[in-house]
């Protein structure tokens, strides 16, 4: 109940607000023509549409304009509208003044200039060879017509058609003086008084434009659009078109500013400036009212206006489109082609043609102190053209149009006006307003019918029938003394509209804006009285009918024809992209660049450090050698000197430590004492020393025949000296002529043949050696690189050293295996192996019989040739073997090995051991030494054909089946896979724990048909990949939709916006890759939050996500979002050509984007001009600098440049989000897509931020072989971290922000945390001397900063009842955890806790002493290990390959020495086993599934370089299609 009352006093106070409201507004009249009318606030007012009173005629009936079956407008205006100058007069009774005016009342009441927005252009044909247009006689000419702005409600159906709209006001509101907004009228006014704000202060004109009130400009005849701040301020935008027009808009500014004075003068009691400013603006109105109505139009119509019978309300003001494009347009047969200038004298020297004077017109206003007055007083006393079909050229043919085309036909403009429009044709027109439909061309005018047939005659040619006719060519055709019946009928209606529907008429008595006598004397104002009022001009040359001129006195009047004035400009077209195309060449080109100069200065970068890290090395082994140079064997007999040796142009030079012997022996040790190099001159006739002459006289080069050039830097010419006086003296000791010579050290360095030339002659050496040996199996690439025959005479007589020699063999070249073999081939004594010594070599152990291979190792060391051994000799024999191998036994475990393998063949009390027991004793191998050969290093393996090997084998069965019983197979991994190979051949086994594991190892291999192979291979990819690949595809199903949804919004949904009528497709595929690019960019983001993948590792998530692959993802989303940034930099490289070639009024898409008036936007402002391209192009170079420094390259070599520009990416997204913010194509999307990551990333630094700044203090530190650096540190507290899982850390000393990462080598368990970091960048190296023990004696190491742990792949082994863990290099680091932490959790018997029952450890080296701390820990492992928990495989791979000869006598020490032992290896000492070569991981698993046939998957986790963890995945691949287990392989790259 109480409601029901509340509601009626709501209603009532709202209408009483509106009351106020309007009432309130109709005492200021508003200035956009709101509220003029009561009833329909918004009839009328500036921006509505115009008023379709005649039903439109659209092609399509909704929008497109009327141009089927009709001729080009422009050839209807060329015929029917040119005038002819030779019967051209002026108009009998009115004057340019008047005519003018009429342009005054068009852009009072109508503006419909705006074209639309996205610019619709029409191409209007033009007639070949025309005149203006097409003087060339191309026949393609074309005129734009840009169409006009409509309202973008309307034209979506019949129903609803294109309505254009009227930016003025419909109604006579003095918009031409004050502008149609109150904020323009308010940038007029001058503060603090009621009057419009002056330049001078005689108020002749207005205020400079200062504040860039915008302006219609259009090019003047120099193609120069005008400054808007040199102008005047005026209400119209169109003021600047013509003389005329702006000497219109500076009369009705000085009778402003007069009234004001006269009110002002009137009204002492007003204080108010506001208000005597809408007062003087109220009498302005109503002045220029009275003018139109009741002086101008009659005089047009040539009838008088019926007189004002009030306001309705009900009376629509609004402007029609047939008045807009037809009827108003009737003026333009009045213009004159000039106005003319004429002084107080009556002088008319100055005349200036319209068509020069386009947008120039303040410049002629000013030309002088009275050019405004004389510009008046002589469109007074100028005759206007006369009313008929004739228009003069400078409309017809040299009106103003844009830059691109500067010169239009303003008569075929208004017909394509009325075509846009959709207006029916002239009969149509006529009839629906009431008048009769004219049935012939001739009835239209019979009159000028019969005066000028031609002009019909061509209007029937043109149209063929008349219901065709255009409205405004109809319309035109009726005229006579004046418009005709339909132009007349529509004006009277239009002008009696706007009269009667304004509330602010000067003569609605019920508005009370006027009293009775205030209207009386408003309708006695005429122009004149403006003219007087002014003092424009004299009272004596302004007549009383200002626009007649008839009755003029003091001057006469005159028509100006085209012999009094100047000639229009030519047409000519303007290309927009001119004067851009060095800058978009320069442009593109850097952007180019830009990615090159990137690597440039990371290249740069990378060798300063280097540069610096080498000169530190340098430092350093100078150092090291000068003190191992004191330490070291002195005296008389040996000279020592430090000096550096040059190796290549590209290579750096190392610190090196020369002795000279006397006995003219030169050896060259490292800074750490290994031996380099031994140049033995004793054998030679003469030397040659090359000294250098420049350069501080610091090199010197040693030629030394046979071998390469000994070339040596040092400190100063005094070091060199003392090395050159040496070496003299022990050539001169030893009766050898010496020979020195300068040379330049350009030259010395130049010619020098170093150890590459060396090396590159040996290549061809054994290319050659190898060709002949293995005739059979020639490599026909071979033949295509004939030797020349130089070359082949220096190969003939090449010679190999002892050391080079060794490394062909990959051993060391002390080995007394090397000495033995080297000195059977130097037959000759002379140091060197011939060609043929070596080549005879080979074919032995290529083609060789089992016996002569036996024969010529048994030879080795029957140095004598006695035909006996001694066990002396035995031993020596495989010390020499074991110690290539690096084992460290003694001479009594090798004593004791040997007796122990003479034992088992009964030769125990044998003390001579001739050659057939020798064979007996290697019987067990007599199968691999059948097919033995040599493995030399960096060549194929030297081993017989398939013919010979297959024989070989057979026969190297039977022999050992009949001599040696089979050995029983080893339980390990490796021994159980290699058991038997593909060919029948056994490898030596282990027989511990092999009675039950080879009962586990036996199982039928499945066979299957290729097809079902295939598809089993495809099914256990996807089973092995099946999260990746679904992540994969979410990824890019999402990354791929976000860019196809635009590019189909952009293509399709906005085709109509006019951003690919402009730019093509180029804007799809850009807003296209923008969104895939906001996407990628801020996926990247949660890539990088290790916190919360650590733990999410933890959570069963991990069930269904790869956390593990987190690192390839980042870099896979990366690339992802380079591809899109690359397509969409590209992409808008072409969208900024086409938008530098569109004249500013097709710019108008842009709503964010507001261009100065005489401001043409090149390419160079779509780049730069603006916050979007300039922040493009800041985040083009930004992204370059991230992405080449992020490289694997520039990690490795400048990780702190790497770590830096990384940093750059806060700047990346802050730039992302501005180059968005300014809204130009559509609003910023990116945050969408960015603020959930980054809230993330945001939290899960600042976690990490929070242990970052932490000190740890260093407990142990320790400097390891291999390079390999120890750290000990303390463990912070509450740090809880799994086995496998890895950490950063940063040292004080060398930036506390620069973090590395590294694997925990600790178990979780300890109470310390422990790290094995290799030196191989600079980092690593400064690491390794910042630790070294015997710089701080103390213990006192800087501390550390520690961040993490963070999970890896690693730390799943637990989760697999079988897991293989395979490691190679400092890729051991993260197993060394996990064994301990297996281990320890079966020594507490807590296995229950995990699922892992199994582990086995496959370690791939390149020797057991590359790393030896792990050693130590296999050694606790297997201590602990009673249950034989975890197996040991270890791989030594710079060794020799299986059926080496070298490889199977180690072998058989092996098998004795692990029986002597206890199962331990003669190389580790380990009971793990060892192995030679590299592992064959598909057979290895293989065997673990024999093994353990109930587990249906296995982990396989594999951490090293990326050619190991390929291998691995491979070996996964092959297995789990051989098997039925599945291998899940996880891996990382370091």
């Amino acid at each position: 109940m109480v409601k029901a009352k509340m509601r009626p006093l709501f209603l009532c106070s709202v209408i009483l607000y509106h009351v106020f409201t309007l009432a309130a507004c109709h005492k200021v009249q508003r200035f956009d023509g709101y509220y003029n009318n009561l009833a329909y606030p918004s009839w009328g007012s500036a921006g509505e549409p115009l008023i379709h009173n005649i039903s439109t005629a659209y092609t399509d009936l909704t929008y497109l304009p009327r141009l089927n079956d009709l001729p080009s407008a422009r050839e209807v205006s060329s015929l029917l509208f040119r005038q002819n100058f030779a019967n051209t007069t002026g108009h009998e009774t009115r004057n340019a003044l008047f005519a003018f005016f009429g342009q005054v009342v068009t852009y009072e009441i109508v503006d419909s200039d705006d074209v639309s927005c996205p610019s619709e252009v029409i191409s209007v044909s033009v007639p070949k060879c025309d005149e203006a247009f097409d003087s060339a006689c191309t026949g393609s000419g074309a005129m734009p017509y840009a169409r006009i702005k409509y309202d973008t409600r309307t034209g979506q159906s019949p129903n609803n058609p294109r309505k254009q709209i009227n930016a003025a006001s419909s109604y006579i509101d003095g918009s031409f003086v004050y502008g149609k907004t109150g904020v323009r009228a308010s940038y007029l006014r001058h503060q603090g008084t009621g009057k419009l704000a002056s330049l001078d202060l005689w108020e002749k004109f207005p205020v400079l434009n200062t504040v860039r009130l915008p302006f219609l400009t259009f090019p003047n005849k120099d193609d120069k659009t005008t400054n808007p701040e040199t102008l005047w301020r005026f209400g119209d935008s169109h003021v600047y078109e013509n003389p005329a027009l702006l000497s219109f808009g500076v009369l009705f500014f000085r009778y402003h500013n007069a009234l004001v004075q006269k009110i002002t003068r009137l009204n002492t009691n007003t204080t108010s400036a506001v208000d005597v400013f809408y007062k003087a603006r109220q009498w302005l109105i109503a002045s220029i009212q009275n003018i139109i109505m009741y002086e101008w139009l009659p005089k047009l119509l040539n009838a008088p206006v019926p007189p004002y019978e009030g306001y309705r309300g009900n009376l629509e003001p609004g402007i029609t489109s047939v008045f807009d494009a037809a009827a108003i347009r009737y003026i333009l047969t009045l213009i004159p082609m000039g106005i003319r200038i004429l002084d107080e004298k009556c002088s008319s020297e100055n005349n200036v043609r319209l068509c020069t004077s386009y947008f120039d017109s303040q410049k002629i206003l000013t030309k002088n102190e009275h050019a405004f007055e004389d510009a008046m007083r002589g469109m007074l006393y100028q005759a206007a053209e006369k009313e008929d079909m004739q228009i003069v050229p400078d409309i017809l043919d040299k009106y103003f149009g844009p830059l691109h085309y500067s010169r239009v036909d303003h008569v075929a403009y208004t017909i394509m006006k009325g075509r846009d429009y959709g207006l029916p044709d002239y009969n149509t027109v006529r009839e629906q307003i009431g008048l009769r439909r004219m049935k012939s061309f001739e009835e239209i005018n019979p009159r000028l019918a019969q005066e000028n047939p031609s002009l019909f005659n061509k209007t029937r040619q043109l149209y063929g029938d008349i219901d065709k006719l255009d409205v405004f060519v109809g319309g035109m055709l009726e005229t006579g003394d004046g418009p005709g019946e339909l132009f007349t009928a529509i004006l009277q209606n239009q002008f009696y509209n706007i009269r009667h529907g304004d509330w602010f008429w000067f003569e609605n008595t019920k508005s009370k804006l006027f009293t009775e006598e205030e209207i009386e004397e408003i309708r006695n104002i005429t122009l004149s009285d403006i003219l007087l009022a002014t003092k424009t001009l004299e009272k004596q040359h302004v007549p009383r009918d200002a626009f007649s001129i008839h009755n003029l006195s003091g001057c006469s009047s005159a028509y100006l024809d085209v012999d009094n004035l100047e000639s229009c400009p030519d047409h000519h077209g303007y290309d927009y992209f001119k004067g851009s195309e060095l800058s978009f060449i320069i442009l593109w080109t850097c952007f180019g660049v830009i990615p090159f100069v990137c690597i440039l200065s990371a290249y740069a970068a990378a060798k300063c450090r280097k540069w610096k890290h080498s000169n530190e090395v340098r430092k350093m082994q100078t150092k090291t050698a000068k003190r191992d140079s004191r330490n070291s064997v002195s005296g008389t007999e040996i000279n020592q000197h430090i000096a550096y040796e040059w190796l290549e142009e590209k290579e750096d030079e190392r610190a090196v430590v020369v002795r000279i012997k006397p006995r003219c022996e030169i050896e060259v040790d490292s800074c750490t004492g290994r031996r380099l190099r031994t140049v033995k001159l004793f054998n030679q006739e003469s030397v040659y020393l090359m000294t250098s002459s420049n350069k501080g006289r610091t090199y010197t080069c040693i030629k030394v025949p046979k071998e390469y050039d000994l070339v040596l830097k040092f400190e100063n010419s005094t070091s060199r000296q003392l090395f050159e006086n040496d070496v003299t003296h022990a050539l001169e000791s030893n009766q050898i002529q010496c020979s020195v010579f300068e040379e330049r050290a350009q030259d010395i360095l130049k010619n020098a043949f170093t150890q590459k030339k060396r090396n590159q002659r040996l290549e061809k050496f054994f290319k050659s050696v190898f060709s002949e040996a293995f005739q059979m199996d020639y490599d026909p690439h071979f033949e295509e690189d004939q030797l020349e025959k130089q070359q082949t005479k220096e190969i003939l007589e090449t010679e190999l050293t002892k050391e080079e020699f060794a490394q062909a063999l990959a051993v060391k070249p002390n080995s007394d295996f090397v000495e033995n073999m080297f000195s059977m081939l130097d037959t000759d004594r002379s140091g060197y192996i011939s060609f043929r010594d070596f080549l005879h070599m080979v074919v032995i152990f290529s083609k060789g019989s089992c016996q002569e291979k036996l024969q010529t190792i048994f030879g080795m060391f029957d140095v004598e040739g006695r035909g006996f051994l001694q066990k002396a000799d035995l031993s020596r024999m495989f010390s020499s073997l074991l110690d290539m191998a690096n084992s460290n036994l003694n001479k009594e475990a090798v004593h004791t090995l040997i007796e122990s393998i003479c034992k088992e063949h009964g030769l125990e009390e044998q003390t001579q051991i001739n050659f057939e027991n020798f064979c007996q004793i290697l019987s067990p191998q007599m199968d691999k030494l059948w097919n033995a050969g040599l493995d030399w290093k960096g060549r194929r393996k030297c081993l017989p054909n398939n013919n010979e090997k297959k024989k070989g084998s057979e026969n190297g069965r039977r022999r050992a089946s009949a001599t040696h019983e089979i050995i029983k197979r080893k339980g390990s991994l490796a021994s159980i896979s290699q058991s038997t190979d593909e060919d029948g051949m056994r490898t030596p086994t282990d027989s511990r724990r092999g009675s039950d594991i080879r009962t586990k190892f036996i199982a039928v291999r499945e066979q299957y048909h290729p097809a079902k192979a295939k598809l089993k291979t495809f099914t256990h990819f996807i089973e092995n990949n099946r999260q990746h690949i679904f992540f994969l595809v979410i990824f890019f199903g999402i990354t791929f939709a976000l860019f196809a949804e635009r590019f189909y919004y952009y293509t399709v949904e906005r085709e109509h916006s006019g951003l690919r009528m402009i730019m093509s497709y180029g804007i799809s595929v850009t807003r296209g890759a923008a969104a895939a690019m906001s996407f990628t960019f801020s996926i990247l983001l949660l890539t990088m939050c290790r916190n919360l993948i650590t733990w999410l590792r933890g959570t069963f998530l991990n069930l269904y996500v790869p956390f593990d692959s987190h690192v390839a993802f980042h870099k896979l989303v990366a690339w992802t979002a380079l591809f899109f940034t690359g397509l969409h930099v590209i992409g808008y490289g072409f969208n900024f050509y086409h938008l530098a070639t569109q004249p500013t009024s097709h710019l108008c898409i842009f709503d964010s984007i507001v261009l100065r008036a005489e401001f043409e936007p090149t390419f160079n402002f779509w780049f730069f001009g603006n916050m979007t391209g300039f922040t493009g192009v800041l985040l083009v170079v930004c992204i370059c600098i991230i992405y080449v420094y992020a490289t694997q390259t520039a990690r490795r070599l400048i990780f702190n440049g790497f770590w830096l520009t990384h940093k750059l990416i806060v700047v990346m997204y802050i730039l992302t989000i501005l180059h968005g913010a300014s809204c130009i194509v559509q609003k910023p999307m990116f945050f969408v897509y960015f603020i959930g990551p980054a809230i993330i990333f945001t939290v899960d630094k600042m976690i990490s931020m929070s242990r970052k700044k932490t000190e740890l203090n260093v407990i142990r530190a320790e400097k390891l072989p291999s390079d390999i650096t120890y750290i000990e540190f303390k463990r912070p507290a509450n740090f809880d971290y799994q086995s496998g899982q890895w950490v950063r850390i940063a040292c004080l000393t060398h930036g506390s922000n620069e973090y590395h990462p590294f694997t925990l080598t600790s178990a979780p368990h300890e109470d310390t945390l422990s790290l094995h970091i290799r030196a191989l960048g600079p980092w690593t190296w400064n690491i390794r001397q910042e630790f070294d023990p015997e710089n701080h004696r103390d213990g006192s190491y800087p501390p550390l900063y520690l961040d993490g742990p963070y999970g890896a792949g690693q730390q799943d082994w637990y989760q697999y009842e079988v897991s293989v863990l395979v490691g190679a290099g400092i890729g051991v680091t993260p197993y060394a955890s996990i064994l301990k932490d297996f281990v320890h959790m079966a020594s507490i018997r807590n296995m229950y806790k995990m699922k892992c029952q199994k582990l086995y450890f496959i370690w791939v080296t390149g020797s057991q002493r590359h790393f030896e701390w792990l050693l130590d820990i296999i050694r606790e492992v297997e201590e602990v290990d009673e249950k034989g928990l975890v197996s040991v495989d270890i791989f030594i791979t710079q060794f020799f390959q299986q059926f080496d000869m070298r490889t199977a006598m180690l072998y058989i020490c092996e098998e004795h020495f692990q029986k002597l032992s206890g199962g331990r290896s003669v190389f580790t000492g380990l009971k793990a086993n060892t192995h030679f070569g590299r592992p064959q991981l598909n057979s290895m698993l293989s065997a673990v599934h024999r093994a353990h046939p109930t587990v249906k998957k296995i982990g396989v986790f594999s951490c090293g370089p990326p050619g190991i963890t390929k291998n691995v995945e491979q070996g996964c691949i092959e297995a789990s299609n051989n098997t039925r287990a599945l291998f899940e392989h996880h891996f990382e790259n370091f």
